[in-house]
């Protein structure tokens, strides 16, 4: 009978500290979509029964909805940013650059960032089945979009993935361009969110708690590997300048063919 070790010996692409780096990630990210369920179902009755908040949702609603009829160049723009960030297009280049992770041998950072993208995508479709809300009705519509409204699957998916990708390639960026690199990912965001509302598809509340959702998910599962790290006697970085694992990705930074993970 094979030994649990002998299953996993093909190619050594696994060895016990990367087990217990993807059993801390998964019950980190499941941990986290339990707790995010009940927030998200009190946060969707406020916006129903809390009336400074639902008049918010509406007056942004139409405020912007009469921006964007008056604005009928600013359509084809807005829709173009919800295609080109679209969460399938961020999820194709996340496979691209998990790929490119693996073949640099950086195991433990491929790891972290595809159970990240994975989790939010079915953080967002579970939490949009549980909540149930309608999206905005607006006379002379915009834009079209199926499905429920609450959390923009947009404003979740690029905040994750973006965040996420500048976490990754940080190390091998020069540090006097880290700033312009988090403020363009900023920027992309926070232009999804304007898009996703201004279309009329989603309400701002449903924007913001996308954003709110991806951020928590971040931290649980940067969180996850920090402990992972400290477990293992190695340092842990200030991710925000130095990324999620810095010394994997500096030492394989302009090498092929050996990987340091």
């Amino acid at each position: 009978m094979l030994s649990p070790r002998k299953l996993l010996s093909p190619g050594e692409l696994l060895n016990p500290g990367e087990l217990r780096l993807e059993r801390r990630l998964v019950l980190a990210s499941a941990t986290f979509v339990a707790t995010a369920v009940p927030v998200a179902v009190l946060a969707y009755a406020a916006t129903h029964g809390w009336a400074p908040l639902h008049r918010l949702d509406s007056g942004v609603a139409d405020d912007l909805h009469d921006w964007t009829v008056r604005q009928p160049h600013a359509v084809g723009f807005l829709e173009g940013v919800s295609t080109v960030l679209h969460p399938w297009v961020l999820r194709a280049a996340t496979v691209g650059v998990v790929a490119g992770l693996l073949v640099r041998r950086q195991r433990r950072l491929a790891m972290w960032l595809g159970t990240t993208v994975v989790a939010a995508g079915l953080l967002g479709l579970v939490l949009k089945g549980v909540v149930a809300r309608s999206r905005p009705v607006l006379p002379d519509p915009v834009a079209h979009a199926g499905g429920y409204s609450f959390p923009s699957g947009h404003a979740l998916n690029s905040f994750v993935i973006l965040v996420a990708f500048v976490l990754v390639v940080l190390p091998a960026i020069p540090r006097r361009w880290h700033a312009a690199l988090w403020g363009a990912a900023a920027g992309a965001v926070l232009l999804v969110g304007f898009a996703r509302v201004a279309l009329g598809v989603h309400y701002l509340s449903d924007v913001v708690g996308g954003w709110l959702i991806g951020a928590g998910l971040l931290a649980v599962t940067v969180i996850a590997f920090e402990t992972w790290r400290r477990d293992r006697g190695l340092r842990v970085p200030h991710v925000l300048d130095e990324g999620v694992d810095p010394a994997a990705s500096r030492a394989t930074a302009g090498s092929t063919g050996r990987g340091t993970s």
